[in-house]
């Protein structure tokens, strides 16, 4: 009962920031729920855990019970929000948003026009999408007309499928083995 003595109200501005950083989704990528989001308190507030954002990470009800309950671990939330914090600061949540799509697509080729390549631009310069091999066998006019696949890299599918495990050693691992 004393922490809740303690417990302050979350700045709005708190508030606001933490659920852009999640694109105002639930941090658990494999969720993806936008209702009735909550503010959870990485280091809960009973063990000291401040109102910061760096403190706080955007669940839904049930991720958020869901970690209570330790069905969840801590470790994976700490993952997740590391995930989002590194993301959002390397890449856009349209980035993000292309990244888990195309590892949602699989291995479906999907045709992308010269401009909508430049959607991956920064995905591309960080080594998580690359070009496929196919092309698309018609004559173009001009380069803008031509049709291109793009695909996760390797580290891309590592990254993406580590985040959505909250597996942080194997995101370790596999931005390693990437670099060697």
């Amino acid at each position: 009962m004393s922490s809740q003595r303690n417990r302050s109200s979350i700045l709005q501005s708190t508030h606001d920031e933490v659920l852009r950083e999640a694109g105002y989704k639930c941090a658990n990528p494999t969720c993806r729920n936008i209702i009735t989001l909550q503010l959870h308190h990485m280091i809960w507030v009973k063990d000291g855990g401040e109102n910061s954002a760096l403190n706080l990470i955007a669940l839904c009800g049930h991720c958020h019970d869901m970690h209570t309950h330790k069905h969840i671990p801590h470790s994976a939330i700490v993952h997740w929000k590391g995930m989002l914090h590194a993301l959002n600061y390397a890449f856009s949540k349209e980035s993000m948003d292309l990244l888990l799509f195309l590892f949602l697509r699989g291995d479906q080729p999907h045709l992308y026009t010269a401009d909508g390549v430049l959607r991956f631009a920064g995905l591309f310069a960080g080594g998580l999408v690359e070009f496929g091999d196919q092309m698309c066998e018609e004559t173009f006019v001009n380069i803008l007309d031509s049709r291109h696949v793009v695909q996760l890299s390797d580290k891309g599918r590592h990254l993406v499928e580590a985040w959505r495990e909250g597996n942080e050693d194997k995101y370790l691992s596999a931005i390693q083995s990437s670099s060697a």
